[in-house]
């Protein structure tokens, strides 16, 4: 608490606020007015959402094994849940979210689901949904939609040879759908359920592939999600590898959907030509050397739910083509508009010779792959120029191709599948498992991400209220969490910043766990100086029931004025302070599951000068086995253990605040009201007004001069 603080009037949850010094001698300017605050308010800037996702093919078969992870809409890299799908294919848990969220983004990152499906959940405080299925997604999914884009008219498309075979040499190229469709309007479907500007051809044959799990497993195995190909599997890009389907017996042909991965509108279109006369140049027709004709297969190659109409193994026939014939694929980026193709668009082609890179090594557009279980040939398309932003994972749009007989497309030189394999047996491929080689972990999760922080503002003058501008110990953390294949945290590393000490007290911090202390096997790396905290063998802290970590015993050991100063970071006349940090490694004895551990910030607390029976803790969260009980209820302090109240005044104000986001704490003797304007509202409103106080920047949302900014 601070040092000669003269007692000033501001406003703080609707009331009077009070300053203490740090002796604790309290002096009032005025009685609260009660009922200001609601009784069942917890200050809580955050909320938890339980999830119960369940991720299955197309024939409902479950997918075990994929790794979802749940992210901020905003910022994909904020991910706050990270889970492995079980052999139900359910993944369940509790993720805690800022409550100003409304919407969440769901992403299996498995190809042959669609990625960053998102969930509305306003006020609710549950997920129920599939990804998968028949329908792409359901439950509670927010479907992507199509806003109609102006263009060109379709004026080059027409009705092609639906036969596929080649036809006499045109001069010039034309663009078109499968006889007898002549346009757009005339080729799609336009209902109900797929409206027109879904892009949902008319000519898919009536009954779907089934894509069963296994081909789903060669799939990811073979082009992972976000994993370069020039790095997974380079040989897939070498020059000699086939990008086109050959013909060497007459033959029916047939192109399935498997899944896509894009955040363009692509289009799907196939050419076919003699073998043995390819075409030189895609601006004229085949008398010219060029190509006579470029066929609708997907005017809208963008899944359900996913801004198209395509559902995986939605599949079209292509045609009866001759014995000499090759058929090549030309992707047109972003090429549906909502109403149309527009075939001025950049396009992709699977003959690397047409394609815009300058690099030889970087022309190559899509990959060709055998796979000899499912008899079919996988196509995978990266859909933006490979000298710009392009990651090269080559599943942005994922197809397949078919014959009958099955031995009519000449297998020469193309790769085979890759297989998969499961080094270490857990149940996750290992282009999926963060430990390929280690059974005893699969995945990494960060909270609140791998670069940012949450944070902890503290008062410390409990159970006497201080003047509330929360900065007697401000606490930045980050938590790494290495968990294995059945979703127990083998390992956790915390890593502590106190960021502010705006008082003369010499407070530590501690962390309790929701497991026993049995439970932990070894902590290291706390800041421990003093005597008045001990550690167990384990490293917990000693006489506790519940793991309780001490990150430090003083934040003096970290964070301190050069002229031994009181009031570190918080007044904006002083030098600023760069904090040393606190990293603890945690390991268990046995693997602890994540719905068990719960969520960061978990029980945190500031020890008050050193005195170890002081804790401040959240409000209505339990003291831990040390805390003097004594000093609940009095001066102040309103606790009530048999009703479950704990660390909130008798006019139900806090002694501190955790937010998932970094938050900006307050200057010295200013309260949070003096710098967060919409906090009154959002406290008297019982958190359901202005959830978003402390991260808007708005116009009336904050007061700049008195937020520690330095």
């Amino acid at each position: 608490m601070k040092k000669n603080i003269i007692p000033i009037f501001s406003l703080f949850f609707l009331v009077t606020a009070v300053f203490s010094s740090c002796k604790k001698d309290r002096k009032d300017d005025g009685t609260p007015d009660d009922g200001i605050v609601p009784n069942s308010f917890n200050y809580a800037t955050s909320k938890d959402v339980t999830v119960a996702i369940r991720l299955l093919t197309n024939k409902d078969q479950p997918i075990k094994g994929a790794v979802l992870n749940i992210t901020d809409p905003a910022d994909p890299g904020r991910i706050f849940m990270k889970a492995v799908s079980g052999d139900d294919g359910y993944i369940r848990g509790t993720v805690n979210v800022p409550s100003y969220l409304d919407t969440l983004v769901l992403s299996p990152n498995y190809v042959g689901l669609i990625n960053n499906v998102k969930s509305y959940i306003g006020n609710k405080s549950s997920i129920n949904a599939i990804i998968g299925g028949e329908f792409m997604a359901s439950g509670d999914v927010v479907p992507e939609r199509v806003i109609p884009r102006i263009t060109a008219p379709e004026g080059l498309l027409s009705a092609n040879n639906a036969k596929g075979a080649i036809t006499p040499l045109a001069l010039t190229l034309t663009y078109g759908y499968p006889s007898p469709y002549s346009s757009s309007s005339d080729a799609n479907v336009n209902t109900s359920t797929y409206p027109s500007t879904l892009g949902r051809p008319k000519y898919l044959e009536p009954t779907p592939d089934v894509i069963d799990a296994g081909l789903l497993n060669y799939v990811n195995a073979s082009l992972p999600e976000g994993t370069p190909l020039t790095t997974s599997h380079p040989l897939y890009l070498a020059t000699n590898a086939p990008n086109n389907l050959v013909v060497t017996q007459t033959s029916d042909v047939w192109i399935t959907f498997v899944s896509e991965g894009a955040s363009f509108l692509n289009t799907l279109a196939y050419y076919s030509y003699d073998t043995d006369n390819p075409p030189n140049n895609v601006n004229l027709g085949g008398s010219l050397g060029g190509i006579d004709k470029i066929t609708m297969v997907f005017p809208n190659a963008s899944g359900y739910q996913s801004g198209g109409g395509l559902l995986a193994g939605d599949k079209v026939k292509l045609g009866r083509f001759d014995a000499g014939t090759t058929i090549a694929f030309v992707l047109i980026q972003n090429g549906w508009t909502g109403t149309s193709v527009n075939t001025n668009a950049t396009k992709f082609y699977s003959e690397s010779k047409f394609n815009p890179e300058l690099q030889s090594s970087r022309k190559k557009h899509s990959v060709l792959l055998y796979d000899d279980v499912h008899k079919l040939f996988l196509l995978g398309f990266e859909d933006t120029n490979r000298e710009s932003t392009s990651d090269n994972d080559f599943n942005d749009l994922v197809v397949y191709a078919t014959s009958n007989p099955v031995t009519a497309i000449s297998g020469t030189n193309v790769p085979g599948i890759d297989k998969g394999g499961d080094s270490d047996a857990d149940g996750i491929v290992d282009g999926l498992d963060a430990f390929p080689t280690d059974a005893t972990r699969a995945f990494i999760t960060y909270s609140p991400s791998i670069n940012g922080f949450s944070t902890l503002a503290f008062e410390d003058n409990w159970p006497i209220k201080g003047d509330y501008d929360l900065n007697d110990l401000v606490v930045n953390y980050r938590y790494t969490f290495i968990s294995n294949a059945q979703n127990g945290v083998v390992e956790m590393t915390g890593e502590f910043l106190p960021v502010a000490a705006g008082a003369n007290y010499k407070n530590g911090f501690g962390v309790q766990l929701p497991i026993p202390a049995s439970s932990v096997a070894s902590v290291t790396g706390q800041s421990i100086t003093g005597s008045y905290i001990q550690l167990g063998s384990n490293g917990v802290e000693s006489g506790q029931s519940q793991a309780v970590l001490i990150p430090f015993d003083n934040h003096e050991n970290l964070l301190k004025n050069a002229d031994g100063s009181f009031q570190v970071n918080s007044d904006p006349n002083k030098v600023k302070v760069t904090p040393n940090k606190v990293t603890l490694n945690v390991k268990f004895t046995s693997p602890v599951l994540s719905t068990t551990l719960g969520n960061a910030p978990f029980n945190p607390f500031l020890i008050v000068d050193r005195k170890r029976g002081y804790e401040v803790h959240l409000p209505n969260t339990k003291a831990t086995d040390k805390a003097t009980a004594s000093l609940f209820g009095t001066g102040d302090d309103s606790s009530n253990a048999g009703t479950g109240r704990f660390y909130l005044s008798k006019e139900n104000s806090p002694w501190a605040l955790s937010f998932i986001d970094s938050f900006t704490y307050p200057i010295e003797t200013r309260s949070i009201a003096d710098a967060y304007l919409r906090f009154n509202e959002w406290v008297s409103s019982g958190g359901t007004s202005y959830k978003d106080w402390y991260v808007n920047t708005a116009a009336g949302y904050r007061n700049t001069n008195n937020i520690y900014t330095k």
